[in-house]
């Protein structure tokens, strides 16, 4: 590589740089020592040829350099391991929102957040205790057989498991069979308890309450009478303050109605046969006896809840028919009525002869009697009407219906 020339005259003195001569230049020259004193040099006598710039070394780490044509720099000269000290790595850049925000905006963004959850679950509070009130106070407009608006709200009814105790009935009509001594084929329910449940609905419906009827204890023992009715769940309906004493809930629903008798019940005479003098005999394995059956039969209950009972435990124990353990249970609060009776659609009720198995199972001897009714054409009128009014007249003006009715207070 060949370095550029330049001339000597386009070369300017260098200020403040001080420059010795040898000795043994020239004494022409040496009238030109008094420019040393003043700090200049003149360069003569010098060909063309390579530009030499002389630089002052200094231990110091930056120094002015001065340099030809050149105004005056400052170079700093650093070795390779303080230049590596010196290097910092470039921060790296945040990724995430939440570390691109600064201190103050992170506190607002946090009460931000907070000041949303407990609006949202105050709200959630509030709509479900509005949701409760609404379901309180809502009543739902029903159309009864009669015609008449019920109010289906259940909000003043207790809910729970009750006794309900039955001594004699308060009415007991057998007049739908005709013969005197099939009459004893119709029998009401005496001296026991009841199980009587008031739940809510399956499906968690508190505007909707359900009822069930049973025995407190399931017992295997077969026993003379009037079985004890096993009803389903039935929806309790409000009929709302009819007799001035305060709400009265209703339920209505059929069943198949089943009375076991003596073997000699339904002997051929004009009098009812006489009733054994305990009141729930107990049939042993291998006796005969009758199973009537009273199928589709109609039962109701009403429930008032203005007229409140006195609470008292109800006890059902080996004098009882339904259990053969003690069983505690509180009373209904309220003053129930039913009402049991054979509508005129319903099906011809027959007496079959069965067995009594080891096991308390019944079993059929294949002998059946088919009871006479009393008004054979009231049924068929009735089979071909199947009008609910019809049925509420029927009972009204005909005296020839079977039913059984039932106050517990």
């Amino acid at each position: 590589m060949r370095l550029p020339y330049r001339s000597i005259s386009s070369i300017q003195a260098l200020p403040s740089i001080y420059t010795t001569f040898p000795t043994h230049y020239d004494n022409n020259q040496s009238s030109d020592t008094s420019g040393i004193n003043s700090g200049t040099c003149f360069i003569r006598q010098i060909e063309d040829g390579i530009e030499v710039v002389p630089f002052e070394r200094s231990n110091a780490l930056s120094a002015p350099i001065l340099s030809p044509a050149q105004d005056e720099k400052e170079v700093v000269v650093f070795s390779q391991k303080e230049m590596d000290a010196f290097e910092k790595p470039l921060p790296t850049l945040p990724r995430s929102i939440w570390s691109r925000m600064s201190l103050r905006q992170r506190i607002l963004a946090l009460l931000g957040i907070q000041f949303l959850m407990l609006m949202t679950i105050g709200l959630a509070l509030m709509a479900a205790k509005g949701r409760s009130s609404h379901s309180n106070e809502a009543s739902t407009v029903r159309v009864a057989s009669d015609g008449h608006l019920r109010d289906d709200t259940t909000n003043h009814i207790r809910r729970g498991i009750f006794a309900l105790p039955i001594q004699i009935p308060q009415q007991q009509i057998s007049a739908c069979l005709a013969r005197m001594n099939e009459s004893v084929a119709w029998q009401c329910v005496s001296d026991t308890t009841l199980q009587l449940n008031i739940l809510p609905a399956p499906a968690g419906d508190d505007a909707t309450t359900m009822i069930t009827i049973g025995p407190p204890l399931s017992n295997d023992s077969v026993m003379h009478g009037h079985q004890i009715p096993n009803i389903g769940p039935v929806e309790l309906a409000a009929l709302g303050d009819t007799t001035g004493d305060g709400p009265v809930y209703h339920f209505s629903t059929t069943y198949d109605r089943v009375v076991l008798l003596r073997d000699n019940d339904l002997m051929s005479m004009d009098k009812p046969n006489a009733q054994p003098l305990t009141r729930h005999p107990i049939f042993l394995p291998g006796e005969n006896l009758w199973q009537c059956n009273f199928n589709e039969s109609f039962i109701e209950g009403y429930i008032y809840v203005g007229k409140p009972t006195t609470p008292e435990i109800a006890s059902t124990g080996d004098n009882m028919v339904n259990a053969t353990t003690m069983v505690r249970l509180l009373k209904v609060p309220y003053v129930v009525k039913l009402v049991e009776q054979r509508m005129p659609n319903g099906k011809a009720p027959y007496c079959e002869k069965m067995i009594v198995q080891t096991d308390s199972k019944l079993v059929s001897r294949s002998e059946r009697v088919m009871l006479d009714l009393s008004d054979p054409e009231a049924e068929v009128e009735a089979s071909t009407s199947k009008s609910p009014r019809f049925w509420k007249r029927q009972q009204a003006q005909a005296a020839d219906y079977c039913r059984c009715q039932w106050l517990i207070q």
